[in-house]
């Protein structure tokens, strides 16, 4: 409930322009370069290398998400859809929103010890499979190569606090005192402004989709909210990750398309609107998803 209050109260205060558009870039702005980069690289950078099984969870989870994108490639393709459809519905299926809702009710269901869990599940989500949708997104629209896609992706403050905080955890690096003060702080800040960001986001951004669109967002929120956490659990366990490894990825992978996905596709495919719907229907149906979810996994 808490989460979904936040969301709701970003859309209240969207929709009655008491925060206006500017406002709400602004918020997403501030999370985008501080919030949550910092909160991955105190999540990863604190947290020990992944042991062996971890590591082959976080290996069927990316497969998991990179099988699913060519699914939806496949299935635009014989419905010829135009290549920015198919592969702007195939990032919107397969990106979630781990970071800003995902790992704070993971620590919420299952405690603060699997932050470290879930900051793994996120670098993967922002650095692995971002950077194939915005490759297949580049090559199906024209829009610019493979590599000045996956060099966009790179550059992306959140992939590189990421790939900081794996440095970190991999060297054993500690950082100063007083700097990881201040990015405890801003971490502490991410989820909170980030869930009121995503709801500001959904009250702008609600709109009825027109019926071109309905095909490939039912195929993105079909992707994202059922076939991806059904995919994720049985590649995880096959991988033999540890049980409590395949709760988080399975609850992250359940979350609804990231914020972020409706920018990129609407930069550089057609399909931004309908990207921006995945999100919003998305979102709303996640507040029944995601507690069901949680708790299968939480037995």
């Amino acid at each position: 409930m808490p989460f979904f209050l936040l969301i709701a109260a970003g859309a209240v205060i969207a929709r009655t322009r008491l925060l206006p558009r500017e406002g709400v870039k602004g918020l997403s702005v501030y999370v985008l370069w501080l919030g949550f980069p910092a909160l991955l690289i105190r999540s990863l950078g604190t947290a020990p290398p992944p042991e062996p099984a971890m590591a082959r969870g976080l290996v069927a989870y990316g497969v998991s998400a990179v099988l699913l994108l060519g699914v939806a490639l496949a299935v635009g393709r014989f419905a010829r859809w135009s290549g920015g459809t198919s592969s702007g519905a195939g990032m919107a299926g397969v990106v979630g929103n781990t970071a800003f809702l995902g790992a704070p009710l993971a620590v919420s269901v299952f405690g603060p010890s699997v932050s470290g869990l879930a900051a793994g599940v996120i670098a993967v989500d922002f650095v692995v499979i971002m950077a194939f949708a915005m490759g297949a997104m580049q090559a199906t629209t024209g829009a610019g190569s493979v590599r000045l896609a996956l060099g966009r992706t790179f550059l992306n403050p959140v992939v590189a606090a990421a790939i900081l905080g794996a440095v970190l955890s991999f060297t054993g690096v500690q950082l100063p005192v007083p700097l990881a003060r201040g990015l405890d702080m801003m971490a502490a800040s991410a989820s909170p402004v980030g869930l009121v960001a995503l709801g500001a986001v959904i009250g702008l951004e609600a709109k009825r989709p027109t019926r071109g669109e309905l095909g490939p967002i039912g195929l993105a929120l079909g992707l994202k909210l059922v076939a991806m956490p059904a995919l994720v659990w049985v590649a995880v366990t096959l991988a033999g990750a540890p049980p409590a490894f395949r709760a988080i990825a399975v609850l992250l992978a359940g979350c609804p398309t990231a914020v972020n996905v409706f920018i990129q596709a609407g930069a550089y495919s057609d399909f931004g609107r309908g990207a921006a719907q995945v999100v919003v229907l998305g979102t709303l149906v996640s507040a029944a998803t995601l507690p069901l979810i949680a708790a299968a996994v939480a037995e």
